[in-house]
């Protein structure tokens, strides 16, 4: 189970980000030059400046009571966490330690979440607005807490909710249409000051929405953008504006302190030329030369300036170094130039959809298969095409060794090719953003992007319909989601390899989508179609030609809020593919629009996995043969019950038929919010939150026909064949931790023992054989039992360290677990995702487990014996000792 040392980061990788920027600073004060970030995913952490790379990192609680309101940069780094009660803590800048914290409980929880804070002075000051009456204002002493006197309350019944601040300025636009004015006041002052001007004095009010907002990246002096078109510094108890013009409605803007003089920094994206920056002198509103740019090439949808630091050179030249964050969640930082020193794509810390991809065969294999597949022509022709496919090979040979010293690892993928094992593949993760980046598995490395900002990932399908084994055709992947602004279908294509649109490209359909599902059978191109169920339940399959091709096809559509399923059956009537409902479920028991069960997971066999054996031999020599039924999902449900506080149901459904083949029900329990359910051939298993112990725990059902199976050997399964419900075996099991995700092993032709893998709370993803988790486990095993191999019940699951498959790199919020077969069977390819990224491969087979199942005696028998000659060779092998010892 354990890896050696010398295998740390053989087969695996760890990748950890933090999440989209939402303050960021630079650190000036300590030696090593940093960047200090908070992030939305409640992360605080410090980046190097050379490289980006994480130098320490602190993952705070997921909650609101990890968020974080407030980061200041100094000497020491304060942050202000929490949603009332608060906490302050400061930290050092180099290691990030902890060096103080302390709490406060505002009294107000009712206005607590439009809190203001900010530093001054060596003071904490919180700012309370509420609305159209007064604001509240407080200061603390950051190391201890200690309040320098009582709340200042200062009268302000023009606050509303369209104001900005601007430390310590809170600037408001107050009155009716027509004669609005605009006020500030600075609310940390012991004379209470507000200016008062007319709106009209700075913009016209003909063409004023009210929009209002404050500079970006920390800006050296307090002021605001007012409709996305003048720049108003606060200065001298005055408003000033700046003679310099706003370049557009996306641009982002901050005041940064040059060496000599104050600069005006504007960043936006342009769809001809790019990503653009300019910088103008505040004082004298003139251009400054050495800080512009204009890259076409270089694409930052909706940059945000968030970080800006200058310097000057020795050729009294501007040296600047800019921290931007982008609309798709990742962060660039540059030069004044343009130039890019780093990226972060911290989009991968919120994946919501993984695929793993096959890579297609070198064009050598590619041409061997082509020579092959012609069976048309003469003798002749096809002893040409062998010769010309030899004489490749022997080029490539050539080829290979003249540049064997100088090869060199290289991200192009030209030279993504499918290795013996089929280890190496592409893996597709489709980001909460609309962000789709494909990998290179093997190295993590990022090959290609895309970023869709019109792709809603609330609902999303990704599909495979041509894999990369029929050369010369390329691989065709395909996205379904929503629209984000029109709510209706949105279809992506792209060939996963190089990331490419093909075929549909992206497509806005007509209509909102119930369900969208793959045809099993593929076109003369060996692609699958695509068939679509809107909302009017109507049908619509892409490409149109694969139309004919919907035949005894059947699609369920669940609505989680409501816990409702129904079933269609797909026909085609000779023109045009129709749905028509034939069943429908209830699965949580309310009426519409009554509170009750909502879905909280529902899980379908992967399509890759194959069905091994029909059967279980058991001990007496009768086979118990397995309920193996494609069409089987399973639904977890959570809702209240007015005795035993919230249950958790477990419904196994056939979508086909609408039959319920299986169903649990655990009282004063709760559902885990992520993927919490496994289903693998017969055998299900799903987690949940046990109020009454307060702990998890896991059950496992494996569903059974009996002794004598339903249908005959080798006849394909069909839910209308039987109105027999199956045998259910089942247990339940406690798990010696929490749990945040789940999944199950798959390999290539499932000959291999299944594995449930588990994501701890602790950071750990552990294997747990599902022979611990067999509902068929006895108290006190029988000799038969034993023979069959069943273990003994015990209350708890092990969870031994070595067990463990990240090892000792820990793995924060991990929300999803994604398996894949390899070609070679016995290993499944596993990647954690989550805050941080985690790939690996498993080999759950042992040859014990091989010999239990029904595989091959005999050849098992031929390998030990070859061994054991390879070993000892044949004069030894020849005493009847040693094969009597081999044969053992």
């Amino acid at each position: 189970m354990c890896i050696y040392e010398d295998q740390i980061g053989k087969f695996d990788w760890r990748q950890t980000y933090v999440g989209r920027i939402k303050f960021s600073q630079f650190d000036t004060v300590s030696t090593a030059k940093k960047l200090i970030v908070a992030t939305e995913e409640n992360v605080l952490a410090a980046l190097h400046l050379k490289t980006g790379q994480i130098v320490w990192r602190h993952v705070f609680e997921s909650a609101s009571s990890g968020n974080i309101q407030l980061l200041h940069v100094s000497d020491k780094v304060v942050t202000v966490t929490g949603s009332n009660p608060y906490l302050v803590r400061g930290w050092d800048s180099s290691t990030g330690v902890l060096i103080w914290e302390w709490s406060l409980t505002l009294q107000d929880n009712d206005h607590a979440e439009f809190s203001e804070w900010w530093v001054q002075h060596g003071l904490l000051v919180h700012m309370l607005p509420i609305f159209n009456s007064h604001i509240e204002v407080t200061m603390y002493n950051l190391m201890s807490g200690q309040n320098r006197g009582a709340t200042s309350k200062l009268p302000a019944p023009w606050v509303n909710e369209g104001c900005v601040l601007t430390p310590p300025y809170y600037t408001c636009v107050s009155g009716n249409m027509g004669e609005q004015r605009l006020l500030t006041v600075d609310v940390t002052s012991n004379a209470v000051q507000i200016i008062n001007k007319p709106l009209f004095d700075y913009i016209s009010l003909d063409v004023f929405d009210g929009n209002m907002r404050p500079l970006d990246a920390n800006s050296a002096l307090p002021g605001f953008i007012i409709d996305e078109k003048k720049v108003l510094l606060i200065k001298n108890n005055d408003f000033e504006q700046l003679n310099i013009d706003i370049v557009g409605a996306s641009v982002s803007a901050t005041i940064i302190e040059g060496p000599s003089e104050q600069i005006l920094l504007q960043a936006w994206d342009d769809k001809t030329m790019g990503f653009s920056l300019i910088a103008h002198s505040v004082s004298t509103g003139k251009e400054v030369p050495e800080i512009k740019c204009s890259d076409r090439d270089h694409r930052i949808p909706d940059p945000e300036l968030a970080a800006v630091m200058c310097t000057k050179t020795a050729r009294e030249q501007h040296a600047c170094r800019i921290l931007i964050n982008g609309a798709d969640d990742a962060i660039h930082f540059v030069q004044q130039a343009g130039r890019v020193l780093w990226t972060r794509e911290e989009s991968l810390a919120n994946v919501v959809a993984v695929e793993f991809v096959d890579l297609p065969v070198s064009e050598t294999d590619a041409a061997i298969e082509s020579e092959f597949d012609q069976k048309e022509g003469s003798i002749w022709a096809a002893f040409t095409r062998r010769l010309q496919s030899q004489f490749q090979q022997l080029q490539t040979l050539l080829h290979g060794l003249q540049h064997a010293d100088r090869a060199v690892a290289s991200s192009n993928t030209n030279d993504l090719v499918r290795d013996y094992f089929n280890l190496h593949k592409v893996i597709v993760l489709v980001t909460e953003v609309g962000k789709i980046i494909g990998m290179d598995n093997l190295s993590g490395e990022v090959l290609w992007r895309r970023y869709e900002p019109s792709l809603s990932t609330a609902s999303l399908a990704v599909f495979t319909r041509r894999t990369a084994r029929h050369p010369p055709l390329d691989a065709y992947l395909t996205i379904v989601g929503t629209h984000e602004e029109t709510g209706n279908g949105l279809i992506i294509s792209l060939n996963p390899i190089s990331g490419e649109l093909v075929g549909e490209r992206s497509l806005q359909l007509d209509g909102r989508l119930l369900q969208c599902a793959m045809l099993h059978r593929a076109d003369e191109e060996k692609l699958h179609g695509l068939v679509v169920l809107y909302e009017d339940e109507t049908i619509q399959v892409f490409p149109v030609s694969s139309a004919p091709l919907v035949e005894d096809m059947y699609m369920y559509v669940a609505e989680p809020e409501t816990a409702y399923v129904r079933g269609y059956a797909l026909r085609y009537d000779g023109k045009e593919a129709r749905a028509q409902a034939i069943w429908s479920l209830r699965l949580g028991g309310a009426g519409p629009g009554s509170p009750g069960h909502r879905i909280v997971h529902a899980a379908a066999r992967a399509r890759l996995e194959r069905t091994h054996s029909p059967g279980r031999a058991l001990a007496d020599r009768s086979v118990l043969y397995k309920y193996n039924n494609p069409n089987l999902v399973l639904f977890l449900t959570e809702g209240p019950d007015p005795v035993h506080k919230e249950v958790v149901r477990a419904v196994a459904v056939d979508v086909a038929s609408g039959a319920v083949a299986a169903a649990g029900s655990h009282r004063r329990a709760r559902a885990a919010p992520h993927h919490q359910a496994v289903h693998a051939d017969h055998c299900l298993a799903y987690l949940y939150r046990s109020e009454k112990h307060r702990r998890f725990e896991i059950a496992s059902m494996e569903l059974y026909e009996g002794k004598e199976r339903w249908l005959p050997a080798g006849a394909a399964f069909s839910s209308f064949a039987s109105e027999r419900a199956p045998a259910v075996e089942r247990q339940a099991y406690i798990v010696p931790a929490a749990v945040t995700a789940a999944a199950v092993t798959v390999t290539e032709r499932s000959l291999t023992d299944r594995h449930v893998l588990l994501a701890l709370s602790t950071g750990a993803v552990v294997e747990v054989p599902w022979a611990f988790l067999d509902p068929r486990r006895p108290l006190a095993p029988t000799a038969e039992q034993r023979e069959e191999g069943l273990l003994p019940y015990a209350p708890e699951l092990p969870l031994p360290a070595d067990a463990v498959l990240n090892y000792n790199r820990t793995l924060h919020r991990v929300r999803a677990l994604h398996t894949h077969p390899a070609g070679i069977e016995s290993t499944s390819l596993v990647l954690a995702t989550g805050l941080d990224l985690f790939y690996t491969r498993v080999a759950p087979s042992k040859t014990f487990d091989l010999l239990k199942d029904d595989f091959d005696y005999h050849l098992i028998s031929i390998v030990l014996v070859a061994l054991v000659v390879a070993s000892y060779g044949t004069k030894h092998f020849a005493s009847r000792k040693m094969l009597k010892m081999a044969w053992k």
